[in-house]
């Protein structure tokens, strides 16, 4: 769908009619993407499993946010939280409940995470030469699906030199591959914005789980690192503040922010809701409009 402004109305446009309009440009992935290729994914499933994992009385409490946007509740417990801060009230239970949700939306995510092995290599192969048709790849999600994604399109550059590859700026280091700032100007480029399952933190650097091998399921690699408490790089704040701060303490996710902020490229969004607490997402789309140098707005989603 393409909403497009002129003067005086909005038009929505079927992607077919448009999509010839737009080789070329970057795409920006939301939950939605995710969603389509694995439907566990979706909040209901999170949330449900996020409650499984407390106690009967913290997930009552949570229930009366009447809500399975993890978000749009760490938002209310965080305006709740600060305004105990101004009338210098401390709340121990407040803080308590922003970090179950955020280890909480973690959990569920790594075990409701498909194995690789369930999901249908055909899906994958059509994304891949889906994606052909865009330049850069930015997406918000945390998920494996486009780390294998990208090694079927791999993959495909090996039969067809005309495939292009992509870049996601980590290179072989030992065990892991460890980010660096290089790029490779034939290559297309993936940022993950908010950090990924299997990105984490290694003594002030930033790397990426490899496989050791083709059979590996990269999602069993993910969850024994989680369960030895090696966290993966995971951007779940609800503010959007407080979602930038967290990207300035990281020099890969803060890189990410700053190609995404300086690219001038024409911009696809896919599989975003813009609820009104993805203040994040509302954020990010004033990027792009202050990015694009006009006056016309283009939303794709």
């Amino acid at each position: 769908m393409n909403l497009k402004r002129n003067e005086n109305n909005w038009r929505i446009y079927h992607w077919n009619e448009i999509q010839d309009s737009f080789l070329g440009a970057d795409i920006f992935l939301g939950n939605g993407f995710s969603i389509n290729i694995n439907g566990s994914l979706n909040y209901r499933s999170l949330f449900d499993k996020f409650l499984s994992y407390l106690e009967p009385p913290d997930q009552t409490t949570f229930k009366k946010f009447n809500t399975t946007n993890f978000e749009g509740i760490q938002n209310k417990l965080t305006d709740a939280n600060e305004v105990n801060e101004i009338f210098e009230s401390k709340c121990v239970e407040m803080e308590m409940a922003i970090h179950k949700l955020k280890t909480g939306l973690l959990g569920a995510i790594k075990d409701l995470h498909p194995d690789f092995s369930t999901v249908d290599p055909q899906t994958i192969y059509n994304i891949s030469q889906k994606l052909d048709g865009f330049g850069d790849i930015y997406t918000t999600n945390y998920d494996t699906f486009l780390y294998h994604i990208l090694l079927a399109t791999l993959d495909r550059h090996r039969r067809n030199r005309n495939v292009k590859r992509y870049q996601d700026f980590f290179k072989t280091n030992g065990v892991d591959l460890q980010f660096t700032e290089q790029s490779i100007d034939t290559f297309k480029n993936i940022f993950y914005l908010h950090g990924a399952l299997f990105l984490h933190n290694e003594s002030g650097r930033t790397t990426k789980i490899k496989r050791g091998s083709k059979t590996d399921e990269l999602i069993d690699l993910i969850r024994l690192r989680i369960h030895l408490g090696d966290l993966p790089i995971f951007v779940s704040e609800g503010k959007a503040h407080l979602k930038v701060e967290t990207i300035a303490r990281n020099r890969y996710l803060s890189f990410c922010r700053s190609a995404f902020v300086a690219n001038r490229n024409r911009l696809v969004l896919h599989g975003f809701s813009f609820s009104n607490s993805q203040a994040s997402h509302r954020a990010l789309l004033g990027w792009a409009e202050r990015r694009s140098g006009n006056s016309e707005s283009q939303d794709h989603c």
